[in-house]
């Protein structure tokens, strides 16, 4: 087999799939891959990891003052802990930025090279585990493009997968022939993993254990009896036959990762010691794959189940769109019985295997799933989209598909066997094609940034501390630019947006003068450093508020009255208070309500394990059916209910077509709804 031939095949089919896919999906450099249908929430994931990987940048060059502390959600520390942190891809974007590209530029630049390292990774992974080129290059162009990147890419944290490949192919080396060596590299592309994403590095750790997992299955079952012993001998012998400058290596080089990996989940430990981080099982159980969710692909064109009913009842359904393609999934199962009854390669068997087990200890069925008794894990309980993990099924499907291809191409004449494999190719590239993902052009971000830009002061101090109102767009647009025009001006800001938040910061705050006060009464509980009264009045000097309107300047430096509540309100306790609608703006989205309490006692606004009191609401249309729900919004109180007495709340309302009532409710969050107490509901038609 020539040089050329093998060299390009590969080369070609990812040329074609390359352009026929992301390329025309994104208009090359024109699109930013985007999660939402509305136009300005398009940027949610990837502004914030641009937002990620232009810090990096601004550090490296001493605009930054802290890799670990990035300047946003200020004061709270370890902030870089809240959400994935990219460094292992990095050098893509920084070479990029080193050559003049601006950060959306050099962002869509390392979104575009992210597909050549998953194929190449994939290739090269499929050659080394038996493949022929034609069909690794196959398999490597399902783990690249097959249907379910498309449906995640606006995820962009998942999109860098090239370790999962080689470090479960070298994983299954190991197993098969206990070499250290191969148990060294596949750990090392492991931990690579983990620093070009935490997500995918945690699934491809997951995946590995099943490996184990089905390989003492295997062993145990088979009819060698003590093919574990024999494999225990085999690794002594593997050590025993090296050197002591070799063993020494294999030492080194193991410390070395580990080492690598502590460093890594140091801001991560942080964040848990410090906040308390985990999800909750009622957040992961919606986005734990149903039977129905390997069907789901709703951005495409052929496979699009839209009217069909069986996908109504599926939670959170954007991220649930499993299907991996038409093409894939009869090769992937053609493979599967050329692998029952042939056998073909033991390395293959334990991924297939493993792959069965993550399908089946995943899956959520009747309301239960095995995934409850692992998710008590520590670094699992930190996982809440588990869904995601279909990014690393595409190497096993991969490699079935590339062992039913060889089995074909067995069959028949070379020359037929290559035409074969080219229709394959070509079918599976077109079916991948078809499928629309969320994207904006990159100019619609850029006049945001404008507009966001000449709502600032002309000169700001040396020491100032940014903070931006939500007053137009989507609260994580808003959240966004604040983070952005921050980072470049060199200062920190109130404003964050992640996977994660510090304790009571409200996501939704509008024009809510008062936010920040409970902001940096929140961080007080958290360090345990009260600041005195000059101490505070200093702090919110530093504060320069953009767009609040009608605010109290006098009132912004002072101490809001608010308190922490230590356990949770009895709804005893809660019947005491009530509320009504005093007055709505319809033109303006605007309404305020009157918050009453009957109680001898004060209502803390804030409160520890996050169980803080909330308003909510929700709009009824003219027959009194809900148009929106009771869990779209959320809204903290500005501050305590004092004890006999009220306090009077603004809403910014997102009033939406067809809405003729408004109707008002609280929670004690994790607790109660106060409706399903016997509190009344709020309510008042729209003007």
């Amino acid at each position: 087999m020539s040089f050329a031939f093998r060299f390009l095949v590969p080369l070609s089919v990812f040329a074609i799939a390359f352009w026929m896919v992301p390329w025309q999906l994104y208009d090359g450099l024109g699109r930013i891959p985007g999660g939402h249908s509305e136009p300005l929430h398009l940027f949610d994931d990837s502004r914030l990891n641009n937002y990620f990987l232009e810090h990096v940048w601004q550090v490296l060059r001493g605009n930054a003052p802290s890799l670990w502390h990035m300047p946003f959600f200020y004061p709270f520390p370890w902030v870089l802990g809240f959400s994935d942190n990219l460094f292992g891809s990095v050098p893509v974007y920084l070479l990029a930025r080193a050559l003049g590209a601006p950060a959306d530029t050099a962002f869509q630049i390392w979104f575009h090279f992210g597909f050549a390292t998953n194929f190449a990774a994939a290739y090269y992974a499929l050659r080394r585990i038996g493949g022929s080129v034609p069909a690794a290059a196959i398999g490597a162009l399902i783990f690249a493009f097959a249907l379910p990147t498309a449906a995640h890419a606006w995820h962009v944290q998942l999109h860098y997968r090239f370790g999962i490949p080689l470090a479960l192919v070298f994983f299954a080396e190991f197993l098969q022939r206990q070499s250290l060596r191969a148990l060294l590299v596949s750990f090392g592309w492991l931990v690579w993993q983990f620093y070009a994403g935490i997500y995918m590095g945690f699934f491809a750790l997951i995946f590995m254990a099943l490996m184990v997992v089905w390989h003492g299955l295997a062993s145990l079952i088979s009819d060698q009896g003590d093919s574990l012993g024999n494999q225990r001998t085999r690794l002594a012998l593997d050590w025993n036959s090296r050197t002591g400058l070799a063993r020494a290596g294999v030492l080194l080089g193991i410390s070395g990762l580990l080492a690598a990996l502590v460093l890594l989940f140091y801001p991560y430990l942080q964040v848990r010691h410090i906040y308390g981080a985990t999800r909750y099982w009622s957040e992961i159980s919606l986005m734990l794959p149903r039977p129905q969710s390997y069907l789901l692909s709703d951005g495409s064109f052929l496979w699009s189940p839209a009217a069909n009913r069986l996908f109504d009842t599926l939670p959170m359904r954007h991220e649930h769109q499993m299907f991996m393609g038409m093409v894939p999934l009869v090769l992937a199962l053609a493979g599967l019985v050329v692998l029952l009854r042939a056998g073909w390669n033991r390395a293959a068997g334990v991924m297939t295997g493993a792959m069965g087990l993550l399908i089946l200890i995943t899956l959520y069925v009747g309301g239960a799933s095995l995934w409850y008794l692992i998710h008590w894990i520590p670094l699992a309980s930190a996982i809440r989209a588990m869904t995601r993990f279909d990014q690393v099924l595409l190497f096993p499907v991969g490699l079935l598909a590339m062992i039913a291809i060889d089995a074909l191409r067995r069959r028949v004449s070379p020359g037929t066997a290559l035409g074969l494999t080219g229709v394959i190719a070509a079918v599976a590239i077109v079916e991948m094609s078809m499928h629309r993902s969320y994207s904006a052009p990159k100019e619609h971000w850029r006049a945001r940034m404008a507009f966001a830009e000449a709502r600032m002061p002309a000169t700001l101090p040396a020491d100032a501390i940014l903070y931006m109102s939500q007053q137009t767009g989507p609260f994580v647009t808003a959240d966004l630019e604040a983070m952005w025009i921050a980072l470049e001006r060199g200062i920190p800001t109130l404003n964050g947006y992640s996977g994660m938040a510090p304790p009571d910061a409200g996501f939704f705050f509008g024009q809510d003068c008062m936010e920040h006060g409970r902001r940096l009464t929140a961080h007080e509980q958290l360090s345990g450093n009260p600041l005195d009264e000059a101490g505070w009045r200093a702090l919110s000097e530093r504060i320069v508020f953009v767009g609040f309107e009608h605010c109290d300047t006098e009132q912004l430096l002072q101490r809001p009255a608010i308190t922490i509540a230590r356990t949770p309100y009895t709804p005893e306790q809660i019947r005491h208070i009530s509320y009504e609608i005093t007055h709505i703006d319809h033109a303006a989205e605007q309404a305020t309500i009157r918050i009453t309490s009957t109680a001898d006692s004060v209502f803390s606004a804030m409160a520890t394990h996050d169980r803080a009191l909330r308003v909510s609401w929700r709009f009824l249309d003219s027959g009194g059916a809900p148009i929106t729900g009771w869990d779209d919004e959320r809204r903290n109180l500005p501050r305590d209910i004092p004890a006999q007495g009220m306090i009077d709340m603004d809403l910014d309302l997102r009033i939406p077509s067809g809405a003729r009532v408004l109707e008002v409710s609280m929670v004690q969050e994790r607790v109660f709804w106060f409706f399903d107490i016997g509190v009344p509901v709020a309510r008042a038609d729209l003007p």
